[in-house]
């Protein structure tokens, strides 16, 4: 992948971000030249200096490096929002928010303007970078339909037989969006929250049990191959920005490598998605 020089497209980049942002005024103008590569060995103090007529107005009164550090703390709880991991820094916070922005959204504008080649990936190779990205859990699994709902904490089913029906249950440790999604024994790739399986996903803390009592579906029936299932749950505080959501009482969706791609950049961007991993082996019939 070939990306293009970001002085090259600085001025457009950084203009794009005071939009993206919604900075304005002296927010924006701290911002931009803040990260311009031309103030880069200007001090915080002489910067300040410098922008001191635009920072405080004719017959104003007030301190201009005052200003400009009061727009950077907000600027810094901004992209802290979204995304940007100053790790506790005091200082030379702008540093890290130039080397963010240049080496994780940079490429991403410069995709979404056609300047970079779309990254041709595999829906496996997809799967298996939301996998990196997951926490494995023994809160979540497969319970035999029949089977009351399990306490916090209790085990699932290791092992289930082809043509058994079952329940899934999520504990929730709060309130939440839960996106459910499976690869399957056949290799094939399924969003089973929201779906009819579960046509709210929005769920209170506590245990979420799939199919909903709303749903027309009572079980899954364990279908497909012998092998291995795997489940990536989702938590999230509000609706994932993900124009493939299905909605109502549809068949669970099945997932190529561009809805999973979607979900990554998703990840990328969020901070405050839990996500959770758990398995399970699919066994012959008796």
């Amino acid at each position: 992948m070939n990306i293009p020089k970001y002085e090259d497209y600085e001025e457009d980049f950084l203009k794009a971000m005071v939009t993206r942002f919604c900075f304005s005024g002296k927010t924006e103008l701290a911002f931009v030249q803040r990260l311009l590569e031309d103030n880069t060995d200007l001090d915080d103090k002489k910067l300040a200096e410098v922008l001191e007529k635009n920072l405080i107005q004719e017959n104003q009164a007030g301190n201009a490096a005052t200003i400009f550090r009061d727009r950077w703390i907000a600027i810094c709880r901004k992209l802290a929002d979204e995304g940007c991991d100053f790790n506790g820094a005091a200082k030379y916070r702008w540093k890290i928010a130039k080397r963010w922005l240049r080496e994780e959204i940079f490429p991403q504008w410069a995709r979404e303007q056609g300047f970079i080649e779309p990254l041709v990936i595999t829906a496996d190779e997809c799967w298996q970078q939301i996998l990196k990205k997951s926490i494995p859990t023994n809160k979540m699994g497969p319970v035999l339909a029949g089977v009351g709902v399990l306490d916090m904490g209790s085990d699932y089913e290791e092992c289930v037989r082809l043509g058994s029906y079952i329940r899934f249950e999520v504990n929730l440790e709060k309130a939440g969006y839960l996106l459910l999604l499976e690869k399957g024994t056949t290799g094939r790739f399924w969003c089973l929250c929201p779906s009819g399986y579960a046509p709210e996903p929005y769920l209170p803390a506590g245990v979420a049990v799939l199919p909903q009592p709303n749903s027309p579906k009572k079980s899954f029936k364990v279908t497909g191959d012998i092998g291995l299932e795997q489940i990536v749950a989702v938590i999230s505080k509000d609706k994932p920005n993900l124009d493939w959501l299905p909605e109502g009482i549809n068949p669970p969706l099945q997932l190529q490598a561009n809805h999973l791609n979607q979900l990554i950049e998703y990840l990328d961007r969020s901070r405050d998605c839990q996500v959770l991993y758990t398995e399970y082996t699919v066994t012959a019939q008796s």
